[in-house]
């Protein structure tokens, strides 16, 4: 009965020896430190440095900036209008870091009537909620690739697509020559390095008709009829907006939705 036990306490000791040696196989361990992951950015700047009035530069009197983010700047103060009036602008828009889709919008449109005179009444203007104004006021938008105020498609700046009038509920796409493969939309894109870093725009606008010449770029403004809007007043918001390319193939600036 002593061999028995004696024996038994010997297999005990060896089961523990085989339990502690299992921590002796070879091992390495080899740390990559300090991962970061860190979400890019979009930063659009705005700079708008030409104006004109009837023909006459008034880049001096109309306030004009350089690249920047927008903090109450206009691009558009003009009273006492009449038909006829008609004026140009220049905006440029600037990307940083990442390509980014361009458009511009007008958003919190405004028309008011304030008074109504007898030239309207007789005009055929039948009440005092809203103004006409807006609907008398035509715009063209253009590349404008050398940012002199003159539309030149003979020099292949392109007209953006416009709706005809501030009025409209429409958009504008910022156009460029780019490869079509690039952006399935269609909406050229602002990439933050090159001559393609930034749009400038030309905006041409006329209290009347407006025609433009697709062959050599003039534009005139016939300000026959307008009677209706005599005392309106017209306000909107010109929203500059830039989105991702990066995955984002079927971007649209009509898809865009912008708070009031």
């Amino acid at each position: 009965m002593k061999k028995i036990i004696t024996s038994i306490s010997v297999l005990a000791i060896v089961a523990v020896a085989v339990v502690g040696a299992t921590a002796a196989f070879f091992n390495d361990t080899e740390t990559s430190t300090g991962n970061i992951l860190t979400a890019g950015s979009i930063d659009l700047t705005v700079d708008s440095f030409g104006a004109m009035y009837n023909g006459v530069d008034v880049s001096g009197q109309q306030t004009t900036w350089t690249a920047r983010n927008l903090n109450g700047q206009k691009f558009f103060v003009f009273e006492d209008l009449k038909p006829g009036d008609h004026g140009r602008r220049h905006v440029s828009l600037h990307a940083d870091s990442n390509e980014a889709y361009a458009c511009l919008l007008l958003v919190n449109k405004d028309d008011q009537e304030n008074v109504r005179t007898d030239p309207e009444i007789d005009a055929g203007d039948t009440t005092d909620v809203g103004g006409e104004l807006s609907s008398n006021i035509e715009i063209f938008a253009w590349q404008d690739d050398d940012s002199d105020l003159n539309y030149e498609p003979q020099n292949l700046e392109a007209e953006l697509p416009r709706n005809g009038s501030f009025a409209a509920d429409s958009f504008f796409d910022i156009t460029y020559d780019i490869d079509i493969a690039d952006s399935n939309s269609g909406t050229p894109v602002l990439v933050p390095t090159g001559p393609a870093a930034t749009r400038n725009v030309g905006i041409a606008w006329c209290v009347g008709n407006m025609d433009v010449n697709p062959v050599n770029g003039t534009i005139t403004c016939n300000g026959a009829g307008g009677d209706e809007a005599q005392t309106d007043s017209f306000e909107a918001d010109v929203v500059l907006y830039a989105e991702q390319v990066r995955n984002n193939p079927n971007f649209k600036c009509a898809d865009v939705e912008l708070l009031p």
